[in-house]
């Protein structure tokens, strides 16, 4: 199975909008590279040898053959319901799942195969599951596990490598920044370092990062320290995060929770609402939030849906509340590469304020786009573009586009670029905005 995947990058200057859109960039989502799933075995699958099949199963095996996994694994879902497959057919329906993004179903179906006749095979599946989950320390030795039978298997020294990359120890240093067409101006940079424990499943980080942010006439800057942390062998996988800016010590925080089995995370917190609104004013301001966000998604035989919706009650006695439904289609018209997804978000506040992005009116737009991805064990590249309508508000017709990718110039050392830019209606007018980062990471022993 081939196992060439994501790097875990990230678009820069999300925010607290999630899932990428800016508050003060707004308009449209800032689109982040999507996670890559193999569309196809590689050379190291095996064949696979059956019986002969009834008809509902003869189907799945056509459907396979055929490269639609999507189908295939859906009919594998509904037949594994009725009752057991023959071991090669639970291979192909376990391979169509997770080729299609549906890891939480497909593992189980690679564990029941952990010890028959296809067992590197489905351990090899299983591997690169959990690493796509963020499971690396779990991914890595089933990986190994394979080597130790098939000291030359391309796919498991890929997907090893991989691992050890997401588990190693690494320091990040980012620059970049945003301008828009009301002459707002952010200029960043970030110091990032993060580590695990022997186990794997604690994951630790250490930030400093600087923000500018200028309008005409108008000029303010912060520093802060931000301490993260998460637990991946606690039940819902707590996260944690403390943030201080240097300049006044206010404390900021949040603490989110998963709930995998319902594919739903919670986070609340109190927010540094003056660097996340992208505005001198609001910087100035010091304006805090407190936020409570939740999420959840779903797949279904079209594809994902995923959902969101944040509240913020913000310190000068404001409210926002934003919201997000998605959906990544399964339908692939321009080959394994191009995910086409269509969706809508809304955006309501109690009153106008001027520092940052608050539609008195509200604003609602519906959105269709495109996203690809091109991947290798050393490099990835995407790309993704959308159009959007006007549903109620302030909001307007508008467009989106980014691109960006990575590449490892070392063993340990990697570089990356993401580029974004967008165009809308913001109150009643037209608005356009754009962004840049660069990224170098390092590895450490």
């Amino acid at each position: 199975m081939a196992c060439l995947a994501d790097e875990r990058l990230r678009a820069p200057n999300a925010g607290v909008d999630y899932p990428g859109g800016v508050p003060g960039l707004g308009g449209l989502n800032l689109l982040a590279p999507f996670q890559y799933i193999p569309p196809a075995p590689s050379a190291e699958s095996p064949s696979v040898d059956l019986p002969a099949l009834k008809p509902d199963e003869q189907r799945i095996a056509d459907l396979y053959a055929a490269g639609n996994y999507q189908a295939a694994g859906t009919a594998g879902l509904a037949l594994m319901a009725q009752g057991d497959a023959d071991e090669g057919l639970r291979l192909m329906m376990a391979n169509s799942l997770a080729w299609t993004g549906r890891l939480v179903d497909a593992a189980p179906v690679y564990r029941g195969l952990a010890s028959g006749r296809y067992a590197d095979a489905a351990n090899l599946g299983l591997a690169n599951v959990q690493r796509w989950r963020g499971l690396d320390h779990e991914a890595a030795p089933l990986y190994r596990s394979v080597l130790a039978r098939d000291p030359n298997n391309a796919d498991a020294v890929a997907g090893l490598q991989l691992t050890a990359r997401e588990l190693s120890p690494r320091t990040a240093v980012s620059l970049g920044g945003s301008s828009d067409s009301s002459d707002e101006q952010r200029r960043f940079a970030t110091i990032n370092h993060r580590w695990r424990d022997a186990s794997g499943t604690r994951i630790f980080e250490v930030e400093t990062s600087k923000v500018r942010d200028e309008l005409p006439g108008i000029e303010a800057s912060q520093q802060d320290v931000s301490l993260r942390y998460q637990d991946l062998n606690t039940a819902f996988k707590p996260r944690f995060e403390l943030s201080v800016p240097t300049q006044n010590h206010t404390l900021f925080g949040s603490v989110g929770l998963s709930h995998e089995p319902y594919n739903t995370s919670v986070q609340l917190g109190r927010v540094n609402w003056g660097r996340a609104a992208v505005n001198p004013n609001a910087l100035a301001a010091g304006l805090t939030a407190v936020h409570l966000g939740v999420s959840t998604w779903h797949d279904f035989a079209v594809g994902r849906l995923s959902g969101r919706l944040n509240h913020f009650r913000i310190s000068d006695d404001n409210t926002l509340l934003t919201s997000g439904l998605n959906l990544d289609t399964a339908w692939r018209p321009l080959g394994k590469a191009f995910k086409p997804y269509l969706g809508m978000e809304t955006r309501e506040t109690k009153f106008y304020a001027p520092s940052y992005w608050s539609p008195e009116q509200g604003s609602g737009t519906a959105y269709a786009g495109l996203r690809g991805e091109w991947s290798d064990t050393d490099w990835t590249v995407y790309t993704s573009a959308q159009l959007s309508g006007r549903l109620f508000g302030d909001a307007g017709n508008g467009w989106s586009v980014s691109a960006g990718g990575k590449r490892w110039i070392a063993t340990d050392v990697a570089v990356s670029l993401s580029l974004w830019a967008m165009s809308s209606q913001r109150n009643n007018s037209a608005y356009r905005a754009r962004s840049a980062s660069v990224n170098l990471e390092k590895l450490w022993p």
